[in-house]
């Protein structure tokens, strides 16, 4: 039996062992933290939940084309709640409360209603969301893989992408700020604010044709459970994971994979599938790095995409509505960042987030400021800036909910080091900008001189996100089958 390395248990790298399992091969995952999930994660900080990464789940809809690799790689199922809160997200404006809703019908009614001068805009921003409605990312199998069962792109697929394809171009040219700015409304341009400012507004498109399919839902348990899901059916499989166990190198030999050296040890391996995130691993776990052309240009062009993670914990009761993002009268200074608005997510009615009567919101403050941190470690500064923004938050919560006044029990801040820390990732970071001048990114995954040596993970294809991180760890795992010409299952 060929035996298989993944290095990293996050959902590529689980995704990848499942399938490589399944297909009879002997699977071993090394992971360095000691819990599976990667950046898919949450964790607890006084009897709080603190929930790090999933807040809607796009393939969460068991019509979608995801639904079924979720499922087959156990992280979802029948037995696993989605949860559809609705409206999903909302803005204070002049004391007014702008709410989103998953329908973008009602969404654009009640648009309507409050900026008359904005219909025509809002007319097509429906058919725009309604022609990506009809838009699924296929799952399909690569070229020369032996499939048990044969999943292929259909035209009838293509032709009812067709009119989401057609928009591309336009709304390719035009990043998610600028489309917001369109708007005459003020509260309907920060409504817009659910994507990173300089994605193109694709991303925004995109995203409320996600929630309109009915899509986008959160599963019961969140990002850990999910990741613990996985990993057990990993198990259950007969793979072995093998926790706060850090990769050093990849061994190659005459231009074949041979397996990894470990901190105390070796492990032997026919092929390693490399899950950890792409640039860090490659200045990290080889020799000589690989230098393929897609490699150099991944680490040359990729715009990482990072956060400050901030969770609170607050023995008081604030309603789950969607907290509104709200204006600061006194700005938030961190980082060399100015922040005037906020906004959080409310998990105060999801079971085991919070003890009885307490509450738990996060937020994540969207900007790659992984150098202003790193210096501070560096200058014995990190713990002091933390609590300064640690202080700035709660002045803010208790300002905006007097019942939180005291009654703060658990703050958390999550820097991009922190998640460098438990991950290895570049610069902490768990997505890829994809801006009005950057081409959509697909990598190949394999090296052209190096046999059975594989790459999956969110890098793959821009702007990365969970569910390129779930396929291209399947990809990973075809191309193992078709270089040993076993069937995929």
């Amino acid at each position: 039996m060929k035996k298989i390395v993944v290095i990293g248990a996050g959902i590529s790298g689980l995704s990848a062992a499942i399938y490589a399992k399944r297909s009879g091969f002997d699977v071993t995952i090394c992971e360095q933290h000691n819990i599976p999930g990667g950046m898919c994660t949450s964790w607890k900080r006084k009897g709080y939940l603190f929930e790090g990464a999933v807040h809607w789940l796009t393939g969460s809809n068991s019509k979608t084309n995801f639904y079924q690799v979720w499922k087959e790689t156990g992280a979802l199922g029948e037995n696993v709640k989605i949860l559809l809160s609705d409206p999903f997200y909302a803005v204070e404006n002049n004391g007014q409360v702008i709410y989103l809703y998953r329908d973008i019908d009602k969404t654009a009614a009640q648009f309507s209603g409050l900026s008359p001068n904005d219909k025509k805009l809002l007319h097509r921003l429906v058919k725009d969301v309604k022609a990506f409605s009809c838009f699924q990312m296929p799952v399909y199998d690569i070229k020369g893989v032996k499939s048990q069962n044969p999943k292929r792109i259909s035209t009838g697929a293509m032709l009812k992408m067709m009119p989401a394809i057609t928009r591309i171009g336009r709304l390719k040219k035009i990043s998610c700020k600028q489309y917001a700015r369109q708007f005459e409304h003020p509260g309907l341009r920060r409504l817009f604010n659910i994507v990173p400012e300089e994605f193109s507004a694709i991303a925004l498109i995109a995203t409320l044709a996600t929630f309109n399919t009915g899509d986008g839902g959160y599963p019961e348990g969140g990002s850990l459970a999910m990741a613990e899901r996985m990993a057990k059916t990993f198990t259950d499989l007969g793979g072995k994971l093998l926790l706060k166990t850090k990769v050093k190198k990849i061994n190659i030999e005459n231009g074949i994979t041979t397996g990894v050296t470990l901190e105390n040890g070796t492990l032997a391996a026919d092929a390693v599938i490399v899950t950890q995130e792409t640039i860090a691993a490659v200045n990290q776990l080889f020799d000589t790095p690989p230098d393929d052309e897609w490699i150099t240009n991944l680490c040359a062009n990729t715009k990482p995409v990072a956060c400050t993670f901030i969770g609170v914990g607050i023995k008081a009761a604030i309603p789950h509505m969607p907290i509104p993002a709200w204006e600061l009268n006194e700005p938030i200074t961190y980082a060399g960042k100015t922040i005037t608005e906020i906004s959080f997510y409310n998990y105060s009615d999801y079971n085991g987030y919070a003890p009885e009567g307490c509450t738990v919101i996060t937020s994540a403050l969207i900007s790659d400021t992984y150098d202003f941190w790193k210096k501070a470690k560096e200058d014995g500064l990190y713990d002091k800036e933390k609590q300064n923004l640690a202080n700035q938050i709660s002045r803010v919560i208790c300002k905006k909910y007097p019942q939180a006044e005291g009654k703060i029990e658990a703050i958390d801040i999550a820097t991009p080091l922190t998640y460098e820390r438990y991950t290895g990732a570049y610069h902490g970071s768990w997505m890829t900008v994809a801006g009005t001048t950057d081409k959509m990114k697909a990598y190949p995954g394999f090296v052209k001189n190096i046999t059975g040596l594989y790459f999956a993970g969110h890098r793959m294809v821009s702007p990365g996100g969970l569910p390129v991180a779930l396929t291209s760890g399947r990809r990973a795992a075809q191309m193992v089958c078709r270089q040993f010409g076993v069937v995929f299952k």
